[in-house]
């Protein structure tokens, strides 16, 4: 497992608020990786920052386990959470990104 910084990019947040389902944040963006086979998880950072509208969000860089093709990839990451609370952002650390939540009502 590794957690130096990625070549990660295009992240947006979304949190659906509509009345059809319970509100749900979903956080995605694109990653490059220099073989297949890397997986990116998220998980809530420990302890929680000072301020409760901001989520912090740890990446989770597992690399592959066995012998993958030499060729770089770029691969859609998302993390996804029912909830209520209404963040104004979610910050990805290692890497120090911070995005706008952009709510759907």
């Amino acid at each position: 497992m590794t957690d130096k910084p990625t070549n990660c990019k295009d992240w947006i947040a979304i949190h659906n608020f509509q009345p059809i389902e319970p509100p749900k944040l979903r956080v995605t963006g694109r990653c490059t990786f220099p073989t297949p086979g890397f997986k990116v998880t998220f998980k809530h950072h420990v302890p929680q920052g000072i301020n409760p509208l901001i989520l912090l969000l740890d990446k989770i860089v597992t690399p592959p386990t066995g012998i993958e093709p030499q060729h770089v990839v770029t691969q859609e990451v998302k993390y996804e959470e029912k909830t209520s609370i209404r963040y104004t952002d979610v910050e990805i650390l290692p890497d120090g990104v911070t995005i706008k939540v952009q709510n759907v009502e």
